[in-house]
């Protein structure tokens, strides 16, 4: 099976609707890829993408649990990107994870990330509160960063005990990007995937409902598509990406961006009822060289 093709398992009844933004335990998530693929099963949904932050770990377990229980799965990532200051989220579908390329840039993502949180432990240490590199471990993130910092620093009282606290928590916060999102896309395109713009309510604060004069740079830049099922996505904010993207050549992707279940909330997988139509004409465009 070719990887950045569709893992075409069963017949499907057109009709069933699908989740096109998945997370497993190889980021954030609380399920294993497995598991995702299995309660995606048991919801009835016809087909699913698996999008772990900057990583590809759990795709291959997600591919053999597809075929076990017959479900069509999209190979994907949902890239962490800078643009102009601002960070934002490229999903990529369809990508071939095992292309060096692609595989070369998250490598230096990581290790990027990886000198980012030893600067901050360094920092913290100074400042009379060390903390513990192996607590790092305990949160659920695709390796640590300055979320795991953060939680850390809060969770652990380090900031009760630390000189400067609030420069400390900046410092932590501030995690540098691996790939500019002009990269993202061309890594995706160059893994052979369709890239979109993930939950785009959430990129400038205060201002959810961008228009293509906003967009205009990542257009420039090849973006396939963007999120118009989501779950910050009111009905609202999905009619005005459903026009934006239909207007500018755009796929109309989403999912429910489900990270599994937490202690307070069931988990919300299938929750957006994205048609199986969003799925075919994504399908054709993975299939086909990238129009833009």
């Amino acid at each position: 099976m070719l990887w950045h093709n569709l893992a075409v398992t069963s017949p499907l009844t057109p009709g069933r609707t699908v989740d096109l933004h998945l997370h497993t335990i190889r980021s954030d998530g609380r399920w294993t890829p497995r598991q995702v693929v299995e309660q995606a099963a048991a919801r009835g949904l016809a087909a699913i993408a698996v999008t772990d932050h900057d990583v590809v770990g759990g795709l291959e377990e997600a591919s053999h649990a597809a075929q076990a229980v017959g479900i069509e799965l999209v190979a994907g990532i949902e890239l962490t990107a800078d643009w102009d200051g601002r960070t934002i989220h490229v999903l990529g579908h369809g990508i071939d994870p095992t292309e060096p390329t692609l595989l070369a840039a998250l490598l230096r993502a990581e290790r990027t990330m990886a000198a980012h949180v030893e600067r901050v432990l360094e920092a913290l240490a100074d400042a009379g509160a060390p903390l513990d590199a192996a607590k790092l471990e305990k949160y659920r993130v695709k390796y640590a960063g300055g979320a795991s910092l953060v939680l850390a620093m809060v969770e652990q009282g380090v900031l009760r005990r630390a000189k400067n606290a609030s420069k400390l928590l900046r410092l932590a916060a501030d995690e540098p990007r691996g790939y500019t999102a002009t990269e993202a896309i061309s890594l995706i395109h160059t893994a052979g995937g369709v890239a979109s713009l993930a939950h785009p309510v959430k990129i400038r604060k205060g201002r959810p409902l961008l228009d293509a004069a906003d967009l205009a740079p990542l257009l420039d830049a090849g973006l396939d598509g963007i999120e118009v099922w989501q779950i910050v996505h009111g009905p609202r904010e999905r009619d005005h990406y459903a026009a934006l993207a239909d207007a500018n050549g755009l796929l109309a992707v989403g999912g429910s961006d489900c990270h599994g279940p937490s202690s307070s909330k069931p988990a919300r997988m299938g929750s957006q009822r994205i048609p199986y139509s969003a799925f075919e004409q994504l399908s054709e465009r993975i299939g086909r060289p990238s129009l833009r």
